[in-house]
């Protein structure tokens, strides 16, 4: 049996190029204490398809890229690891 963490991951969009964060307005201030995380375990169980699981840096601009010009947004969800990241992609981080 492991008793290594499980990993993390938060819930977000990409919507046009820009990351928009499940629990966070568009502007404000960058709280991430309200996000929601699940571990890979609960997505995994999860029968929702259709979302994308992000653990690098290159796959969350891969994601941002490929929603350009598309109607709705892609449901991803992003490894803690890359919350740094993730607060320069955030449509209410001003980058």
């Amino acid at each position: 049996m492991s008793t290594s963490k499980p990993q993390m991951f938060f819930l977000a969009g990409a919507m046009n190029g820009r990351l928009r964060l499940h629990g966070l307005p568009s502007s404000g201030p960058w709280d991430v204490g309200r996000l929601v995380y699940r571990t890979e375990r609960e997505i995994d169980l999860s029968a929702w398809s259709g979302r994308w699981v992000v653990r690098t840096t290159h796959e969350l601009d891969h994601a941002l890229g490929v929603s350009h010009g598309i109607p709705a947004p892609i449901t991803l969800y992003v490894s803690y690891a890359l919350l740094h990241h993730a607060y320069e992609k955030w449509e209410g981080s001003g980058f």
